[in-house]
């Protein structure tokens, strides 16, 4: 689990210099208007990304009744992909085509990116569940890797705008799902029928919606302060803020990188080791982003204006009130492997998103009007503070109620 965690956070500490350029590159090449509208049509995608790209992981809390092979689940899990896959895309597009902002042709573009989207995370999600955590690397690296490559070539090189920076995004989309499929073919080769109508499919189907529900809330809940800022303030507004969104949730690659090396054996050791691997964990989780966070908010006034102009001076102060509420949300993460997957409970970890979201909104309405992204910035900070409140009383709770049973079950 050690080796694991080290090399998770070895690809992610090379992946976020990627994602730190990408936006540098949409800031210097998009201005902020351009980025606004870059961030708000991938947004429509990945949230239809998030609700649909659990399939990998409810193959792998299905994998625990070991009563049908990962080959067959994982056939059903692609044919549910690209049945709904299909259905989503057409609701980017007139999603799209009914917002000012984006347009159906921007829409169009990104939404070409949903089914690979969709596959190559459910083919992730299965290899989480086997441990095979350096082919998941590989996997995750790969699509902003791909997508800066894109954005050098059509923005930088050849003088394209937003949407050739959509267009970028989308092909490297493609191009990982296709990594994906390749690199792990042996979880679906040889292909047989995908009978997702029958039982099987019907539970994976189930369990990746609920996964999936949480995801979207979560992002909904991480984002919907955006819209907010953008109805008072514009879109030139959400430009300069996402810069500080973006920085301040870089953090929590650390806690991320913790629950992935802790997913499998978390799923399948006893109770008791369980709980206190997830217990640990995300207290670790919590300390070593907290201490991230203090350097990051004494750099940022100095580094954003450097590394992005002068005209994202702004996002300096909304970091800085994000930060806290970034911290005290890391552990989430890692509870949430033990709530859902642990115990197939994810609708414990939807009532976190929930609540989380339900209180950033509130008081973006309230905050947002009179102070701006500022405004935004400190009801993010808050909701974050309530999810993770609720996250460790429902840990707390299950945990003791599992080791009642468990003590029970052994006596017995």
């Amino acid at each position: 689990m050690g080796r694991n965690t080290l090399e998770t956070l070895l690809f992610r500490g090379l992946s976020t210099p990627i994602a730190l350029v990408l936006v540098v590159v949409q800031s210097r090449f998009l201005a902020p208007s351009g980025r606004g509208t870059f961030v708000l049509v991938v947004l429509t995608v990945t949230i239809l990304s998030r609700l649909l790209g659990q399939l990998g992981l409810a193959v792998t809390t299905r994998l625990r009744e070991g009563d049908v092979e990962v080959r067959q689940l994982v056939h059903r899990a692609f044919a549910l992909a690209a049945a709904l896959g299909l259905v989503g895309g057409a609701l980017v597009v007139v999603s799209g085509a009914l917002t000012d902002a984006v347009g159906a042709e921007l829409a169009l573009i990104a939404a070409v990116a949903l089914i690979p989207n969709v596959l190559w995370q459910t083919v992730s999600g299965v290899l989480l569940g086997q441990a095979r955590v350096r082919l998941w690397n590989y996997v995750q690296a790969l699509s902003p890797l791909l997508t800066l490559a894109g954005m050098l070539v059509l923005v930088v090189g050849l003088g394209g705008g937003v949407r050739a920076a959509v267009a970028a995004w989308a092909v490297a989309h493609v191009l990982t799902a296709t990594f994906a499929l390749v690199a792990a073919r042996d979880l679906w080769l040889p292909v047989g029928p995908p009978a997702f109508r029958d039982e099987h499919g019907r539970t994976i189907l189930r369990l990746a919606l609920v996964l999936g529900a949480v995801q979207v809330v979560n992002l909904i809940g991480y984002r919907i302060e955006l819209f907010i800022l953008e109805w008072y303030d514009g879109v030139a507004a959400v430009g300069v803020y996402s810069i500080a969104m973006q920085a301040a949730e870089a953090l929590w690659l650390i806690p991320a990188a913790i629950a992935t090396a802790i997913t499998g054996p978390a799923v399948h050791d006893d109770e008791r080791d369980a709980t206190g691997l997830v217990g640990r964990s995300a207290l670790k989780g919590l300390a070593y982003t907290a201490g991230v966070a203090v350097a990051v908010g004494i750099a940022a006034p100095f580094l954003i204006p450097l590394l992005f102009g002068g005209d994202f001076d702004g996002a300096a102060r909304p970091l800085a009130l994000l930060l806290p509420g970034i911290v005290a949300y890391a552990p989430v993460t890692v509870l949430v492997v033990y709530l859902s997957l642990r115990h197939g409970r994810p609708n414990l970890s939807l009532g976190v998103s929930v609540v989380a979201m339900v209180v950033t909104a509130a008081l973006a309405l309230l905050l947002i009007p009179r102070y701006g992204a500022e405004g935004a910035a400190g009801a993010s900070a808050l909701g974050y503070a309530a999810g993770a409140a609720l996250a460790w009383i429902f840990f707390r709770r299950l945990s003791r109620q599992a080791a009642r049973g468990w003590k029970h079950g052994t006596a017995g």
